[in-house]
């Protein structure tokens, strides 16, 4: 998510307040990788689609869609 989050950015989650919209942060549990913080670009009734702040990186994180369930937490402050 360079160059808006980068390695060792201390961020605040909350999951208590997931008014999920298009451009909130979120963390996600990817398999292999751990949780990530990606950015909503799409959203519809029960899912969402997520993206990263740097264009020249390519992730098959971006190829798939994501249940609104599946979300650990919305970023709501970064340090």
């Amino acid at each position: 998510m360079a160059p808006n989050f980068n390695n060792q950015d201390l961020v605040i989650v909350t999951k208590f307040i997931l008014n999920l919209k298009v451009n909130d942060v979120v963390l996600l549990p990817i398999p292999k990788l751990g949780a990530v913080i990606k950015r909503i670009y799409f959203m519809d009734k029960n899912s969402i689609k997520v993206k990263g702040d740097n264009m020249d990186y390519d992730s098959p994180v971006y190829n798939k869609t994501y249940n609104k369930d599946e979300v650990i937490g919305k970023v709501i402050y970064k340090f």
